[in-house]
């Protein structure tokens, strides 16, 4: 497990090599890249800036202080985000819940979405669910 993963100290990040594979739960302790096609079958927790590669895949759920998602990942769990979260073009989503703002671009797919911030939804999106008092505005594709 630890082979596909490199830290960099200075910047407290982990950079996980791309379609690397994680059949338990992991934890670290910093920001964390993950690169393409990564897959995870479990939790990933993350006590910094998570930015989760395209094409990844996490079949459990995700914490981390704020998150980027890439275009085509998919969480099919929930992802909780403290600060800011980003869904670039494509990604599918289960659950998501930000005590910040959440973005949304073109194409994304998410069953349910609580933003104590405020949503933004960029183009043609899917959001099968908006939690109540979450602000939303809806954009035109950029």
């Amino acid at each position: 497990m630890i082979r596909f993963i490199k830290y960099h100290p200075r910047s407290n990040t982990y950079v996980i090599e791309k379609r690397a594979f994680f059949d338990e739960d992991l934890t670290l302790d910093g920001n964390v890249i993950v690169g393409q096609e990564v897959k995870f079958w479990k939790n990933l927790t993350v006590t910094g800036r998570l930015d989760l590669g395209k094409g990844s895949v996490v079949r459990g759920n995700v914490k981390a202080r704020s998150a980027l998602v890439c275009s085509k990942a998919k969480i099919l769990g929930n992802i909780e985000t403290v600060s800011e979260l980003v869904f670039l073009d494509k990604a599918k989503i289960n659950a998501t819940a930000c005590q910040g703002d959440i973005r949304v671009r073109p194409g994304c797919v998410i069953d349910s979405v609580k933003a104590d911030g405020t949503l933004e939804l960029i183009g043609k999106v899917l959001v099968r669910k908006v939690e109540p008092l979450t602000k939303v505005i809806i954009r035109a594709e950029e």
